[in-house]
């Protein structure tokens, strides 16, 4: 792993899977889930969320949100930690 990045574990909203990724520090919520929505090459590990519905990322050992413009390092993420990718369920 680059000394420059950072190991972290996102859980899926809704069922049991995790995704391991490496990032910069500097990434941000927002790129994170782009990404996370794209995929890679098995496939996106989310699918577009319902408009109204948005993710949202949280810090699982403090239960911190990441705001979507705020870095990785800003919300004190560190390597191995796990984040939880949250959806809203409320609907029409």
């Amino acid at each position: 792993m680059d000394n420059n990045r950072i190991e972290v574990h996102f859980t899926h909203p809704r069922n049991a899977q995790t995704f391991t990724a490496e990032l910069d520090p500097n990434c941000t919520g927002q790129v994170a889930l782009q990404g996370l929505i794209a995929g890679d090459e098995r496939g996106p590990f989310l699918e577009q969320p319902a408009p109204g519905r948005p993710y949202q990322l949280a810090l699982k050992r403090n239960h911190q949100l990441i705001p979507p413009n705020t870095t990785f390092a800003d919300a004190g993420v560190t390597n191995g930690d796990v984040i939880e990718v949250r959806q809203d369920l409320q609907g029409a």
